[in-house]
């Protein structure tokens, strides 16, 4: 007899892990996803990682079975939004350091993106970066 899942589960496959996925003591129990209910890390909003959702991240996406949701859509919506202004700001300073240097309104800019991701992110702050904008805005 074959065991059919609820609609709140869904068959697992370890052997379409990631590699360090499928090496963890998880690989060996996890015979399929069960979806179940979150609060957002950071907007504290009640969120559910899917079943569905979790297959799709672990078997195609591949990321880390220990990874757990922390941030509800909208959060992570917007720090990935936040990231691809960041990685925007990193590559204009890249090629035009000495201009946008002077640039108060670039430097406000970026500094304020490296403040809000903190609030998605606490723990990967980028001190450094924050030191460095803070000082050329001082100057500027």
């Amino acid at each position: 007899m074959t065991k059919r899942a609820s609609p709140d589960s869904v068959p697992a496959d370890p052997a379409k892990w990631s590699a360090s996925s499928q090496r963890s003591v998880s690989a060996e129990w996890t015979t399929e996803y069960t979806s179940f209910r979150y609060s957002c890390w950071r907007c504290r909003a009640l969120a559910v990682f899917s079943a569905e959702d979790q297959r799709y991240t672990y078997e195609v996406k591949k990321a880390n079975i220990n990874q757990q949701r922390s941030l509800c859509e909208n959060c992570w919506s917007r720090l990935i939004a936040i990231a691809k202004d960041l990685a925007e700001c990193q590559s204009r300073w890249s090629k035009a350091k000495a201009l946008l240097a002077k640039d108060r309104a670039f430097l406000e800019q970026w500094l304020r993106l490296l403040r809000e991701k903190e609030e998605y992110v606490p723990y990967r702050a980028d001190i450094a970066k924050k030191n460095m904008l803070a000082k050329l805005l001082r100057a500027a």
